[in-house]
């Protein structure tokens, strides 16, 4: 592939009759071994080996290879070291970062302009950098990077803002929540919860009193035959005082006898349970029962 913008060396064509040169990626391997070869997207001299192997990789089989007998017996370092002067390849690692496509705003290597960027119009770097970086283009980068931080510089600020806003009414939301709940608690504690206990210890008490009285009611009434037995049964005294008592005595069972007749209706107490209310037992029942957190609207700011 012909790389649109970079620039042939002189010396490319000519063969290599004046000196020696080596295998450049053997050399960074601590090896020497012959030249016997040139790869004109890596910019390196190879040996026999490496010339193969570039051949049959897949990330180099696609490069520009010279042969021996047209590689170039001189290459520039000044370029060699514009290059250098870049990044490793995000795609291919092992590869230095040499061209531009303005088409899809990419950087790559060698490898990435053959196998992907093969119909476009790439740049190389080392011909158009100097160009670009005294050019109005790169002037007006700094200019930008200003505006962009000072936009976000206010965004910053907004979203400061935004997190007092957030946090205060937060705060005014749950001390609302707080309070009714405060005032549910007092109407239950306080109020409702008073009444229904007050009404049990009203009907508690005035079944008590009932049941005391008609307790001692029933124990006069006990008492009192206790004495008509005991006059009727004294052998102390006359035949007639027998006979008055046992009048006497007949007279006053006939009124425990009324009296008793009595107390069998009163003999009861009143049976009472406790019922949920349910309102409130369908409150419980809800996870909405203190109320609900209804979405109004949005804090908004604006820096642009």
């Amino acid at each position: 592939m012909e790389v649109p913008g970079k620039k042939r060396d002189p010396g490319l064509d000519k063969g290599s009759a004046d000196s020696t040169v080596y295998c450049q990626p053997c050399g960074e391997g601590g090896k020497r071994a012959v030249a016997q070869g040139f790869c004109q997207t890596c910019e390196e001299y190879i040996c026999a080996p490496c010339f193969g192997y570039h051949k049959r990789l897949k990330m180099s089989r696609n490069h520009i290879l010279l042969s021996k007998d047209k590689m170039p017996s001189f290459f520039p370092t000044t370029k060699q070291s514009a290059i250098a002067d870049t990044e490793y390849c995000k795609d291919h690692p092992k590869e230095m970062i040499k061209f531009y496509c303005p088409t899809h705003g990419y950087l790559g290597c060698g490898d990435c302009a053959v196998l992907d960027h093969r119909s476009c119009k790439v740049d190389y770097i080392a011909d158009v950098a100097k160009e670009f970086v005294i050019g109005n283009e790169f002037r007006e980068l700094e200019p930008s990077i200003k505006r962009a931080e000072d936009i976000l510089s206010g965004f910053i600020s907004n979203v400061k803002e935004l997190f007092g806003d957030v946090k205060n009414q937060s705060k005014v939301e749950i001390d609302k929540l707080r309070k009714f709940r405060a005032e549910i608690n007092t109407y239950l504690d306080r109020r409702r919860e008073k009444e229904l206990l007050d009404n049990i210890e009203k009907v508690k008490t005035e079944d008590e009193n009932a049941l005391t009285a008609l307790k001692t009611d029933c124990e006069l009434m006990k008492t009192g035959l206790e004495a008509i037995r005991t006059e009727l049964t004294s052998g102390d005294v006359s035949m007639n005082q027998q006979y008055v008592a046992a009048r006497r005595g007949r007279k006053e069972l006939r009124g425990i006898h009324d009296e008793m007749k009595k107390t069998a209706g009163r003999m009861k107490a009143r049976r009472y349970r406790f019922t949920k209310d349910a309102d409130t037992e369908r409150l419980l029942g809800t996870y909405m029962g203190l109320g609900t957190l209804d979405v109004l609207g949005e804090f908004q700011k604006n820096s642009m």
